[in-house]
């Protein structure tokens, strides 16, 4: 039975608790899988009202809140709360995000029939019905870019799982011994971006699969919660300066990828939104 394999949902956040509670709403009320875990992990909040939601959550026996007390660190928090997880499964996901697809879990394990797929993506949209994922593919100069982001969802014709070479953690899911083994998330030289590239890459390396499936779809409000790091150019000249290293730190370390993805030229990218994002975040 699918639904004797426990998967154990990773959702980090700090404050921001009208964003959560709709992604924990949205989990617990829409989602058709029984048997999951959500584990919450607190990274210094703050606010009242945020203390006060957790508070409410505490009788809910599928749902543990961890505290993470240091600086923000995205791949130190979820390697911190798989240290926690019971799941054979992990799925790491956002907490600024809703799922839309009663069967999500379902069709993201599903893929892991083929013993081969490393990690599964979902499709992620924004509330606009515009995409904003569908898989991550390699830009030669900018590295790693979403497919088809801020194209129309009907115009773009997803509708059976594909491979691709890597999937953003906003919504991914993968096996716990796999996750384990690789190393999990890279704490010291990645810890704002590009995690789970890197984490989809090293699975690569080893042979696996990296599948996006438009059967699992949930909306992303992208970066609502932290801010994007390109706009924080404007804001946080720390903040950009540590995101210009790690991707740096990416070309160099995966510069094959970098020169030759080779499900670039089956995807389903839209040239003029691809265009579109790059002259206005990379001029």
């Amino acid at each position: 039975m699918i639904n004797k394999i426990m998967i154990s949902v990773v959702i980090p956040f700090k404050d921001n608790v009208h964003l959560l509670e709709k992604c924990v709403a949205s989990i617990l009320q829409k989602t058709s899988y029984f048997d999951y875990e959500l584990i919450l992990v607190d990274n210094d909040s703050k606010k009242k009202k945020t203390f006060e939601y957790l508070k409410s959550l505490k009788n809910n026996s599928k749902i543990s809140v961890l505290q993470y007390e240091w600086l923000f660190n995205f791949s130190a928090i979820n390697n911190f709360a798989v240290m926690h997880a019971k799941g054979e499964y992990l799925l790491f996901l956002n907490n600024d995000t809703e799922v839309i697809s009663e069967n999500w879990l379902e069709e993201m394990l599903k893929c892991f029939e083929d013993e081969k797929v490393g990690a599964v993506g979902a499709k992620l949209l924004y509330q606009n019905g515009k995409i904003q994922h569908i898989g991550v593919e390699m830009h030669p100069k900018h590295g790693p870019v979403h497919t088809s982001r801020l194209a129309s969802e009907k115009d773009i014709d997803f509708s059976q799982s594909r491979e691709c070479i890597a999937v953003t953690a906003a919504c991914m899911m993968t096996r716990k011994i796999l996750f384990n083994k690789i190393g999990g998330f890279d704490e010291q030289n990645l810890p704002i971006a590009y995690n789970d590239v890197n984490y989809c890459l090293k699975l690569r390396e080893k042979g696996y699969k990296i599948i996006c499936t438009p059967f699992a779809k949930l909306y992303h409000h992208e970066s609502a919660s932290r801010g994007s790091d390109i706009r924080k150019k404007l804001f946080d000249n720390n903040r950009y300066k540590e995101f210009l290293k790690e991707r740096v730190y990416m070309k160099k370390k995966w510069k094959k990828y970098f020169k030759n993805d080779e499900y670039h030229a089956n995807s389903f990218v839209e040239k003029s939104f691809l265009r579109e994002i790059l002259t206005k975040f990379f001029k």
